[in-house]
């Protein structure tokens, strides 16, 4: 017996949602498919920032704390992104080749 997905109601503004069903009709998928890959792609910064909120709350960690290692993430999320930017370019150019 196949395990019932979870569902959420989701109220969006008119942009997201005109952006959604443009990119729904663009790549053939389901709205709902395409919000639940971007929120798994985001998945472990949501774990790292109720990590971060549980520490604050419990007292275990100043906001400036907090902000220290909040940046640290952002720079590492940045990071990566122009890793794969790279390697996306890379393979471009060996698709010109």
């Amino acid at each position: 017996m196949q395990k019932q997905r979870n569902r959420v109601n989701l109220t969006l503004d008119d942009e997201i949602f005109n952006l959604l069903t443009e990119l729904s009709s663009l790549s053939d998928k389901p709205k709902a498919t395409i919000i639940n890959e971007l929120l798994a792609d985001v998945k472990p910064h949501l774990k790292y920032s109720i990590e971060l909120l549980t520490l604050l709350k419990d007292e275990k960690l100043t906001m400036s704390q907090a902000k220290t290692f909040f940046n640290r993430n952002l720079a590492d999320v940045s990071e990566q992104t122009a890793d794969l930017l790279r390697e996306v370019n890379k393979e471009e150019e060996n698709d010109d080749s």
